[in-house]
């Protein structure tokens, strides 16, 4: 919606003028609307609770850190998610090892509990070329603009990744539920 951007980008233009004078309840109006959004972003790129709420905690900390240098010009989201972007990446190249940690909660049913875990273990095991646009524009719903500048790549690039990483998601859920089942075939045959 233009009208909520338009709504955001003033509110933005408010805080940052108050954070740069040194009113650092503006940084808690700013986590207020961002927090959450920042967190999924980084669970989902991390799939680590752990590293994920570290990473958040550090993106709002670099924000307050240069407080005095930033412009609310419209590209504020985009910036933010940058820096939890880079410290996501950074964080990725410290341990390649990514699994789900057992803390991660779902919710619902077991079954579909299942199938969340499956995808996020999928999702985790693509490269992050494709796991980055899959996750901005399929996870967190970002436009293909949008989700472009924060990766810092063309439109066109974007939808090229976004287009092998569903195929590349698509073929390693395939492979993932196949081996499900081989294994509930196998258990079923040796009770």
């Amino acid at each position: 919606m233009p009208n909520e951007d338009a709504k955001e980008s003033l509110a933005e233009k408010k805080w940052l003028a108050r954070l740069a004078a040194g009113d650092a309840d503006a940084l808690g109006a700013i986590y207020e609307v961002y927090g959450e959004r920042i967190f999924r972003y980084t669970a989902r790129m991390l799939g680590n609770r752990t590293d994920a709420e570290d990473a958040t905690a550090e993106t709002f900390l670099r924000v307050l850190r240069q407080s005095a240098t930033l412009r609310a010009d419209g590209a504020f989201r985009t910036w933010l998610f940058r820096i939890a972007r880079n410290l996501c990446i950074d964080k990725l190249r410290q341990h390649k090892l990514l699994e789900l940690p057992p803390d991660m909660q779902y919710g619902g049913s077991e079954e579909k509990s299942a199938l969340s875990v499956t995808v996020h273990q999928a999702l985790n095991q693509l490269p992050l070329e494709y796991r980055e646009p899959l996750v901005l524009c399929d996870l967190e719903e970002y436009s293909a603009k949008d989700a472009a500048d924060v990766l810092n790549i063309s439109v066109p690039a974007l939808k090229s990744r976004l287009y092998r990483g569903r195929r590349a998601l698509r073929d390693k859920l395939g492979s993932l539920l196949e081996g499900s089942k081989h294994e509930e075939r196998n258990l079923s045959q040796t009770d």
